[in-house]
């Protein structure tokens, strides 16, 4: 399905979901708008970390402010903000496994979600294979980090790091089945890495890689997508 036409319609019902009253707020919205403050967006179990390249347009006098962009994971995601003289009510979705995915700007919600959790604040920073023919390797190599410590999951960082972190990675196929999982501990590097063969004479398809990690008082999730592509052709071609 076309994401342009998508997100037009999403535009539409957002847009006609607000009141009429288009009274420029007292507020910089681009400055209280918290997740390009925070960096991060939420769907109701994952947290995604945006990238700094993104596109900010205005509408109805800039009382209505659409975000687009892609995380630092691949995903693509947008959301249109309506600002008033109170507050700024935001709404937005991400397209995640080939399909679109609700955006939760619900401060309160996410709070208490912490207080009854664990805390999310472990930054996981990947390496991984995005893309691999039949009978070869997908590398998943993974570090973990206090978040305060590297806000944009830095690989290379060399401090930080957390160690004795339990890590479980599941790879899930189109029709959402495990494929493979991997459990283990990172190192005294905050390290942990493991890999997947892919068969021989599969499919050509998205795999979904979800890495989870937690301790004792944290328990944080990232979501990857990566390209199984079959055979290798016999030309030698892509």
């Amino acid at each position: 399905m076309n994401f342009h036409i998508i997100t037009t319609c999403i535009f539409v019902l957002i847009v006609s979901s607000f009141t009429t009253n288009y009274a420029l707020g007292q507020i910089d919205p681009l400055t209280e708008i918290e997740f390009l403050q925070s960096g991060s967006i939420y769907s109701d179990k994952n947290e995604f970390n945006i990238s700094n390249d993104i596109d900010i347009r205005e509408f109805f006098n800039g009382n209505i402010i659409r975000v687009s962009g892609q995380t630092i994971e691949g995903f693509p995601y947008i959301t249109y903000s309506k600002v008033s003289d109170e507050n700024i009510d935001t709404h937005g979705i991400i397209f995640i496994d080939n399909q679109f995915v609700k955006l939760s700007f619900d401060k309160k919600s996410i709070q208490v979600e912490e207080i009854i959790d664990k805390m999310d604040d472990l930054t996981l920073a990947v390496q991984y294979t995005q893309r691999a023919h039949s009978k070869q390797f997908i590398s998943i190599d993974v570090k973990v980090f206090e978040k305060e410590q590297n806000y944009y999951s830095n690989y290379n960082q060399n401090y930080g790091y957390i160690p004795n972190t339990n890590i479980n990675i599941i790879i899930t196929d189109k029709e959402n089945n495990e494929i493979f999982s991997s459990i283990g501990i990172t190192n005294d590097k905050g390290s942990f890495e493991t890999k997947y063969m892919i068969p021989d004479n599969s499919k050509r398809e998205t795999l979904t890689i979800t890495i989870n990690a937690e301790d004792e008082n944290s328990s944080s999730t990232k979501i990857l997508q990566t390209f199984a592509l079959g055979n290798i052709p016999a030309d030698g071609g892509p």
